[in-house]
């Protein structure tokens, strides 16, 4: 069932990827069905269902960024056999998904009772902030890493599709001696969740239960009733389904605008018949451009000029996957736009003015940086390239800290969040707390109230008022 990526003299590491996901496509295809503006039944191929694989981190505060390059993955059925979910290489950031899940592969599984996974990790490129230096380092490790994750207890595939969830332990994981020298063992935590147990309301997508929250990629082709993109960080080409209920937004208004090559964002959750379901599809870019995504390490002027950015996601025909977790220029005229993703925020009602242009951003902000221009290649020493953006959205961001207020689910309130002692965002800002402002619609993961003093993860939309930073918050959680 799985695909390998063949090589090709001459073609470069690009077309490996490509030829990959051609394969894997062909798995894709049959989960997404076509044909009609509604989700239609998916041809699944008998005896297997759809799995959606997804992989997210538990907070490891120092790191900018981490990225792996992962090789394989396999399942281990109860009866010893082994299931090949990828034999791709697929390269994963992990620091944007702090706290959270993000697919990285969707295949049809044979309906068999699993009992636990392997991967292996050739390498994992990471960018942290040097706490006495106060200087952003960068560091290659090459392994081939492997990782065994046995199951607490036997998971049985049967004809309702799943998310399988492996949760990277990273501040376990990668581990320093004090001088330089880092050892990478990874470690992951498995869970599972089912489409009908929590896709989320609405826009509010859960990756943990079959969701898919602003995945960034190119559009590869549009048929009736659904498209197919090629994401930056997954093994497979992925195919949506849309209705009548599916929105566009950017530079489409519906499916027949999206075009081979353009640069979207796409929410969607898994369905109970295996296929996938758009809810949302925002074109961003168009073809032949580049996209960025990272944390903010300099910003250049006031009203800025220019942001270094650690990368952390991606998409466009130049774009290589050695990209992540090195730095990005980019470039801003006077006729940048500046946007800000309110998809699962409210402004309104705010107790400040939640201001975002060049005249107000940041180092330590997180942001996508959009070129309708193909970037302009560098060294990677120690940018990897330059982009002119033509648009530059800020975007949200995970914290780990301590609360010192009671939290109430459903409360318009707000706390002060001290954050971890080695955090790299304090290392890079000199900020040591952040105001959150937890809205009436912010997801309180628990259900009763959460005691001062409890460590938390959030995540939210970051600004900076008055030298004081606040966090418009989407999701709070006991970390």
């Amino acid at each position: 069932m799985g695909t390998r990526a063949t090589y090709i003299p001459g073609t470069g590491w690009r077309s490996i990827r490509l030829l990959a996901f051609m394969a894997g496509s062909v798995v894709l295809a049959a989960l997404a069905g076509c044909g009609s503006s509604k989700s239609s039944t998916p041809v699944v191929p008998a005896g297997t269902t759809a799995l959606q694989i997804n992989m997210g981190d538990a907070p490891a505060d120092w790191l900018l960024s981490f990225s792996m390059k992962v090789s394989s993955i396999s399942l281990k059925t109860a009866s010893g056999e082994t299931f090949a979910v990828s034999s791709n290489t697929i390269p994963v950031e992990m620091i944007q998904r702090l706290g959270t899940m993000e697919p990285v592969a969707l295949v049809a599984a044979p309906r068999q009772t699993y009992s636990g996974a392997t991967m292996t990790i050739a390498s994992c490129t990471f960018a942290y902030m040097d706490p006495v230096a106060k200087k952003q380092m960068e560091k290659t490790i090459n392994g081939p890493f492997n990782a065994s994750v046995p199951f607490s207890s036997n998971v049985s595939l049967e004809t309702t599709p799943l998310a399988f969830n492996f949760d990277l332990d990273l501040q376990h994981s990668l581990t320093s001696d004090g001088s330089g020298a880092f050892q990478f063992t990874p470690q992951f935590h498995h869970s599972i969740g089912s489409p009908n147990a929590g896709s989320g309301n609405g826009l509010n997508v859960n990756a943990r239960y079959g969701g898919m929250y602003q995945m960034m990629g190119l559009v590869s082709s549009v048929a009736t009733g659904s498209f197919a993109v090629l994401p930056f960080q997954a093994a497979n080409m992925m195919t949506f389904a849309v209705n009548e209920s599916t929105e566009f937004r950017g530079t489409i208004g519906k499916l027949s605008d999206l075009g081979p090559g353009m640069g979207v964002l796409v929410t969607a959750i898994l369905q109970a018949d295996g296929s996938l379901l758009a809810k949302r599809v925002n074109a961003v870019m168009k073809a032949g451009g580049a996209m960025g995504g990272g944390i903010i390490t300099a910003v250049t002027g006031m009203p800025a000029t220019q942001l270094n950015i650690v990368m952390q996601n991606g998409a466009g025909a130049s774009v290589n996957t050695d990209y992540l977790s090195k730095t990005l220029t980019v470039n801003l005229t006077d006729s940048t736009t500046y946007e800000i993703d309110t998809d699962r925020i409210s402004l309104q009602g705010l107790p400040f003015q939640a201001a975002f242009d060049a005249s107000n951003i940041y180092v330590g902000q997180s942001v996508d940086p959009f070129s309708d221009q193909d970037i302009v290649s560098g060294t990677c020493d120690p940018s990897c390239g330059t982009i002119t953006a033509s648009t530059v959205r800020l975007r949200e961001q995970g914290f780990r800290g301590t609360t010192d207020a009671d939290i109430t689910p459903g409360a318009t309130t707000s706390f002060t969040l001290k954050l971890m002692p080695d955090c790299a965002f304090t290392t890079l800002t000199g900020a040591t707390e952040i105001v959150v402002h937890q809205q009436a619609g912010t997801n309180v993961e628990q259900s009763t109230a959460i005691p001062a003093g409890t460590t938390l993860r959030v995540h939210g939309l970051l600004f900076s008022v008055g030298g004081q930073w606040m966090l418009a918050a989407s999701t709070i959680a006991s970390a």
